[in-house]
């Protein structure tokens, strides 16, 4: 019986074991228990929630989004290979993610509505993670007593943290309050595009293709894009320089005139010449060619259009992502730049990842302390989003005739050495600092004639002079404006 018995025994031993083995096993981190406040519930803030959580389910995270709607005219995101591996370190996350979407058909990449996106992983989290995850909506951030390490909100509550993450996107609201706390230590550099955009939402259209990719031109704009939306119907960008107008293209003054000028821009006649060196790099891909589309709209979409404020192509970098051992910066907060490689929102999650990673101990170089971690997330993290952030300008390559001519040689060789541009954007296992480092050459060169055409770009009030310098890759561009 005593034999029996210890067999019996050593077999529950063993079973228990097992199930132990197949259940992630959580040890005590640097935030075990601790109180973290989000500011911002844009994918990037619930991301973070959601990996810190899998990661640590004792940590007390609050998540405050001022939104409380969906837009209108929301824009699409294209969720491209490293913004879904980096949505795969959740299980279950990208699938809900990408629930409601459409598929570009040339780039064969989910495009998911920004408000959609937002909606599906708010649900995730809360379902997931809901007994230590709170989400507010209408909520923002007003104050903030770093020392006392605590915020007040909109509604006046006042809220205790240990750790504070700014996701409030390229205007932080807490970026800039480190900024007047400690100038010299937080150094933003700012390049403002000459280039409005907004979005406006269509209805399912009779002559275009649902997976559309197509391009847009008209003399009242300086480009644009159709982009598929899920369920039905379709997503118009439109980008226009100041010369054109601010809040609105010039001579676009009723939705009439808005009509007008979709309707022609939908056209393929009489239609400038495409650009050869973006069609190289893969920027003018499209639909097959039709000269006679008709256009249905949708009413509410053409007068919300006209009255919200354009945007502005934004190009942000700061030097360090953390204060002390309380506070860091992510998402666009931390950096920030236009859309031409899709890469925002992924370098978004990448250096979150980071964080996370830092956070928990699961860094190579061990960290003892909530300042060390947040120390490290700031070397690693600014290393690889300022190098996306610098790509994201070989957009002037591509603009005049002498820039193009000069550029054209570079791209064709990284292209002969199977080192193409988007090539290696969409391969997750390149680092974006070694793209960077591959095309150092053609960064320079846009830094150059970022510099020469200078007097074009626009000026901040009592701007500083701010170069982009060579961070050992070689990378230099120019001028920012310091903040």
């Amino acid at each position: 019986m005593l034999k029996i018995a210890c067999c019996l025994l050593l077999l529950l031993l063993s079973l228990v074991h097992g199930l132990a083995s197949t259940s992630p096993s959580v040890g005590k981190t640097l935030v075990s228990g601790k109180k973290v406040v989000v500011v911002g519930g844009g994918p990037v803030g619930l991301y973070f929630a959601a990996l810190l959580s899998l990661k640590d389910p004792t940590v007390q995270i609050e998540i405050l989004e001022k939104r409380t709607g969906k837009s209108v005219n929301a824009f699409g995101m294209g969720v491209g290979h490293r913004m879904q591996n980096r949505l795969n370190d959740i299980p279950g996350l990208y699938e809900q993610a990408v629930e409601i979407s459409a598929t570009v058909q040339s780039l064969n990449i989910p495009l998911v509505d920004r408000g959609d996106l937002t909606r599906q992983m708010s649900s995730f989290v809360l379902d997931k993670f809901g007994t230590n995850c709170r989400l507010t909506y209408g909520e923002e951030c007003d104050l903030v007593d770093f020392e006392k390490k605590s915020i007040t909100t909109s509604s006046g509550r006042t809220i205790k943290y240990d750790l504070l993450l700014a996701a409030d996107g390229v205007n932080s609201e807490i970026r800039q309050k480190l900024v007047e706390k400690e100038p010299e230590t937080f150094q933003e550099q700012h390049f403002l595009e000459n280039a409005h955009w907004k979005a406006l939402s269509l209805p399912k259209q009779p002559d275009v293709e649902v997976g559309s990719f197509k391009p847009l031109r008209h003399p009242s704009i300086a480009g644009g894009r159709v982009l598929p939306k899920a369920p039905e119907g379709h997503i118009l960008l439109l980008f226009w320089r100041d010369e054109h107008g601010f809040d609105n293209p010039t001579g676009i003054d009723t939705t009439e005139d808005l009509k007008q000028m979709i309707t022609d821009a939908m056209q393929d006649k009489n239609t400038r010449g495409i650009n050869p060196l973006r069609k190289l790099l893969g920027f003018e891909q499209g639909d097959s060619r039709k000269s006679d589309r008709d256009v249905v709209f949708d009413e509410a979409a053409l007068e919300a259009f006209m009255s919200q404020r354009a945007g502005r192509s934004h190009h942000l970098k700061i030097n360090q992502y953390h204060y002390q051992d309380s506070v860091a910066l992510i998402g666009d907060s931390a950096h920030a730049m236009n859309s031409l490689l899709g890469q925002g929102c992924a370098t978004g999650l990448e250096s979150t990842h980071t964080l996370v990673k830092c956070l928990v101990g699961e860094e190579e170089t061990t960290t003892t302390t909530m300042e060390e971690a947040l120390s490290k997330y700031t070397q690693l993290a600014t290393k690889e989003a300022h190098a996306m952030t610098e790509l994201s300008l070989i957009n002037y390559a591509t603009k005049g005739p002498l820039t193009m001519l000069k550029a054209l040689p570079l791209i064709l060789l990284n292209m002969l050495r199977g080192r193409g541009l988007l090539k290696r954007i969409v391969d997750i296992s390149v680092p974006f600092s070694q793209i960077a480092k591959e095309n150092k050459r053609l960064l320079k060169l846009v830094g150059e004639d970022l510099k020469r055409n200078d007097d074009h770009l626009p000026i901040e009030a009592e701007p500083r002079r701010f170069e982009w310098l060579n961070n050992g890759g070689g990378l230099t561009a120019g001028p920012w404006k310091g903040a």
